[in-house]
């Protein structure tokens, strides 16, 4: 279940993050219902699993702060997406900007408490709470961002004058995003390396052996890395060629390995303590 709710509230914080960047006027009233009603649905099913998660998702009652903090920033994601929605419905970009902004800060919030709290320290690793934090936000980057171009790409279905413009700029930035969720997966991995070779369990052997969880991580690294940095290498050049509907087709696929690999990713470092 913390697997879940941490990848339900990256993906929501990365959807957030997406809504700030194309003119309202340009995409209309329905394309911004659409990502505020993904926003809500992905927020409140974390806030279900909150109230059920039998494993106290923002720890336990030793930490009062984060009873506290946690659990705040989640209710504040959920008023705020609420409050976008109206405003979107209502046409009042401003304030929907406003309501946004305050969902991202929360699930901001309740994404950095929960994964402090979920996350096990089973072997020694330096600048842990760093790399997590690298690794949670560029996580949420790469799962908000290749959901949302994919469904930009399609919403040209919808609006066929729209400027490729758009699709094209958000390809990049897609890209730009895998690339940065691989520097952070990098950086982990240098950091493991320079860990005691005597010290067991290993967190690079622990990680990348098969004798641990080695296959997970080369399967998250070919369905999560490999396999998108190609595929949006492709989806960028058909955006920059006007071909939405054979970059749409490619950002399916993208969006399935990136899924895959980030839910294997919070698996990973919920089972081993390293962020990945």
């Amino acid at each position: 279940m913390g697997v879940f709710f941490l990848f339900l509230l990256a993906l929501a914080g990365g959807c957030l993050s997406t809504l700030f960047w194309i003119p309202e006027d340009d995409l209309g009233r329905g394309y911004f219902q659409t990502n505020a009603l993904i926003v809500l649905g992905l927020l409140g099913l974390a806030l279900t699993a909150y109230w059920l998660h039998p494993l106290a998702p923002f720890g336990d009652a030793g930490d009062a702060g984060s009873l506290q903090l946690g659990p705040a920033g989640l209710y504040l994601a959920v008023a705020g997406g609420f409050g976008y929605y109206a405003g979107v419905w209502r046409l009042r970009w401003p304030a929907a900007r406003l309501a946004a902004a305050v969902a991202l800060a929360g699930t901001g919030i309740a994404l950095w408490v929960s994964a402090g709290a979920l996350v096990r320290t089973l072997t020694p690793l330096p600048h842990r709470g760093l790399l997590l934090s690298a690794g949670l936000a560029s996580s949420a980057l790469v799962l908000g961002w290749s959901l949302i171009t994919m469904l930009l790409g399609h919403w040209y279905l919808v609006a066929p004058r729209l400027s490729f413009r758009h699709l094209t700029v958000f390809c990049w930035v897609l890209l730009g995003a895998i690339l940065l969720r691989g520097l952070a997966v990098g950086g982990t991995l240098a950091v493991a390396s320079g860990v005691d070779p005597l010290i067991e369990p290993h967190p690079l052997r622990l990680l990348t052996g098969f004798s641990g969880e080695g296959m997970f991580f080369w399967f998250r690294l070919l369905w999560g890395l490999a396999i998108p940095l190609g595929l949006g290498v492709m989806s960028l050049h058909c955006a920059r060629n006007r071909s939405n509907q054979s970059a749409t087709g490619i950002l399916y696929v993208l969006v399935v390995g990136c899924l895959i690999g980030e839910i294997t990713a919070f698996y990973l470092t919920l089972a081993t303590g390293v962020p990945v």
